[in-house]
């Protein structure tokens, strides 16, 4: 993997790796003076030197505190740099999903997405902060505790670079089936996360239809899916720890064994090779930190991949259009307009329509005659292919997309709540809104008598999509939210589809002086709302080649 990649991840928080990097150098130095102090005081404890032992106690506690205390302030600081990480990556990755473009929503997974900026993200500001900002105090101490050893015995030190290399000949042997299983156990979590959000979903339905048993039992085979996945994750995982501890004590027992032979020819007191067996035991904890680090940069390799795939996507750019509107008067025009999905087949081949200010256009005819994807091309939901579409004589594509939205309030056909109260639903972005221009907009969507009639009236919340309301009520809040926004451009897409006949003959009524002086464009099959049009198209005359009709 191009480490280009993890640098542009790290470059950001390069502070607090750094902090934390030069912590954990002061923790090495501290272990590496450890060894030689507990060597030398065993050494006075047997009578091999006549020293003072008290400084050299005073010296090993004064080693001790110190690596304690230093361990303790990395152990706090890593944590509070994870959560700096953590925070700052969530933050650009949701922040840049935003900001994509309708099209990449449209093929997107959508358990992909929430994994990414989960618990993956989670799992690389960990990496960063407890794995990756330890590698130069493992460096070093690896490599002191060589040099060292070599210092006192040549011999026995070269049995060090003979066992090195197993260390890493065992973490790449591991390391890349450890990287292909966490793939493919992320792919089952992410598909877990998908059919569970799924399913809740589509309760009503599932209990409707009395199906609870056949959606367990396959939410169940996709748990077990995933736990088989785990457990081999796991077990790779668990099969290197203990093979690199077997490869540190067979180096530990090779040292001791000639350590001890050492000892009988006279050729080194029992201190110097409890030294160099304290030196030992020491290098095995960082070469075998450094082969464990190895396994965790290949599955963060994975998130990393899936993190720049994602960010490296382009985004709209809500500010990038070279003219600036501020309230349209609402002259719409599409001009030889063609467009086609990608990989499907042409919805518009030549499409003119024009629509003056203040009027009320209404579009009907069968599903799948592009009504809606007239208003996905109107929001620069999508881009066309060729052709022109036009605001008050200004291409749409030259207007910053913010600036052009701001113009529209659009009640989208399947109504879109979060879970929040009414009036958060309502008012959308407005932190404040002004009580009687809310108050307006709930009377004219038709639904001040339902609110109304609920205990906590606009503080009461809706639930996930809304659930605790009605397809009717939903509608409601939708329209409201768009009447509240009090655009010039209205597109009203099947927006009373869910009212009964009196809601619906009352809203029209409303509407014929509310809307006065806006542009509407309606998209309904109902009678009651098509009679607020000016204009009746079929879309069907818009579909290929099509030439909308003029005003008569």
């Amino acid at each position: 993997m191009n480490l280009n990649l993890l640098w542009n991840r790290a470059r950001p928080f390069i502070g607090e790796i750094a902090t934390l990097s030069g912590l954990s150098l002061l923790s090495s130095l501290a272990a590496l003076a450890i060894p030689w102090l507990a060597g030398n005081f065993l050494a006075g404890v047997v009578g091999d030197v006549g020293d003072d032992l008290y400084p050299t106690v005073a010296l090993l506690l004064t080693a001790l505190v110190t690596l304690a205390i230093i361990n303790i302030v990395v152990a706090v600081l890593s944590e509070h740099a994870s959560g700096r990480i953590l925070a700052g990556l969530r933050r650009e990755v949701y922040a840049h999903i935003q900001a994509m473009p309708l099209s990449f929503h449209d093929h997107s997974r959508s358990g992909d997405l929430l994994a990414l900026m989960t618990y993956e993200v989670e799992n690389l500001s960990r990496f960063l902060t407890a794995t990756l900002a330890n590698v130069p105090a493992m460096i070093m101490t690896a490599a002191g505790a060589s040099l060292l050893l070599f210092l006192i015995d040549p011999t026995i030190g070269l049995i060090v670079p003979i066992i090195v290399p197993v260390f890493f000949i065992l973490a790449r042997l591991f390391g890349r089936r450890l990287r292909n299983a966490s793939r493919r156990f992320r792919k089952a979590e992410t598909d877990l996360i998908m059919l569970a959000e799924s399913d809740l979903e589509m309760i009503s339905a599932t209990k409707a239809f009395a199906t609870e048993d056949s959606f367990q039992q396959r939410y169940g085979e996709a748990i077990e899916k995933a736990r088989v996945l785990a457990v081999a994750q796991a077990r790779l995982a668990a099969v290197l720890g203990p093979a690199l501890a077997l490869a540190a004590a067979i180096a530990a027992i090779a040292i001791l064994v000639a350590g001890n032979g050492q000892i009988d020819n006279g050729g080194r007191t029992p201190g110097e090779v409890f030294t160099f067996l304290l030196y030992a035991a020491l290098l095995t904890r960082p070469v075998g930190g450094l082969a464990e680090t190895y396994g965790a940069f290949q599955i963060a390799r994975g998130t990393l991949a899936r993190l720049e795939n994602v960010l490296s996507k382009p985004i709209e750019d809500g500010y990038a259009g070279t003219v600036r509107l501020g309230r349209a008067q609402g002259a719409i025009r599409l001009e030889n307009v063609k467009f086609a999905y990608p990989g499907r087949p042409t919805i518009f081949d030549g499409l003119n329509l024009s629509i003056a200010p203040g009027q009320i256009v209404a579009l009907t005819g069968e599903n799948g005659l592009g009504k809606s994807t007239l208003v996905r091309l109107l929001l620069r939901f999508y881009e066309i292919d060729s052709g022109r579409i036009t605001l008050d004589g200004i291409d749409i594509s030259d207007l910053q997309i913010q600036d052009l939205r701001r113009q529209f309030g659009y009640v989208p056909q399947q109504p879109l709540l979060f879970n929040g109260t009414i009036a958060q639903n309502i008012a959308f972005d407005a932190t404040d809104p002004d009580p009687v221009a809310l108050k307006r907009a709930i009377d004219l969507a038709q639904a001040s008598e339902f609110i109304d009639r609920l205990p906590h009236g606009l503080s009461t919340r809706v639930g996930d999509h809304g659930v605790r309301l009605s397809g009717g009520q939903r509608q409601r809040i939708a329209l409201a939210r768009a009447l509240l926004r009090d655009p010039p451009i209205y597109i009203l897409d099947e927006a009373t589809s869910m009212y009964d006949l009196d809601s619906e003959a009352a809203f029209v009524e409303a509407c014929i002086g509310a809307l006065k002086g806006r542009t509407v464009i309606i998209i309904s099959h109902r009678p009651a709302s098509l009679a607020l049009a000016d204009r009746v198209l079929d879309a069907t005359d818009l579909r290929l080649g099509g030439q909308a009709p003029e005003p008569g």
